[in-house]
């Protein structure tokens, strides 16, 4: 039980430093990371597309993924995030692509 409700503190802890992190970004940051986070999504779909969409992909994806973790945590777990909505969606046929 109180490890439950530790487990449960660490979580809105994260959950008050995101918010916090995001009252001190303005909205120009904001937008760029969510387009960051959407060119990500758009590399990952081209990355299940088949061998060559993949290669062509991996590097930037990659490299986007290490500026990702360099940054912050939860900016690297967005990434992951939009990595697996993203292939996951391309592979159901839901994606755009």
């Amino acid at each position: 039980m109180v490890e439950r409700e530790r487990a449960r503190d660490g979580v809105v802890d994260s959950l008050i430093v995101v918010g916090q992190e995001l009252r001190r970004r303005n909205s120009s940051a904001l937008v760029v990371d969510v387009l960051y986070l959407f060119t990500t999504a758009f590399l990952a779909t081209l990355a299940v597309q088949g061998v060559r969409p993949a290669v062509v992909a991996a590097l930037p994806l990659l490299t986007f993924l290490y500026f990702a973790w360099k940054s912050t945590t939860a900016f690297f777990l967005a990434n992951l995030l939009a990595i697996a909505l993203a292939v996951i969606a391309t592979e159901t046929g839901i994606g755009l692509l």
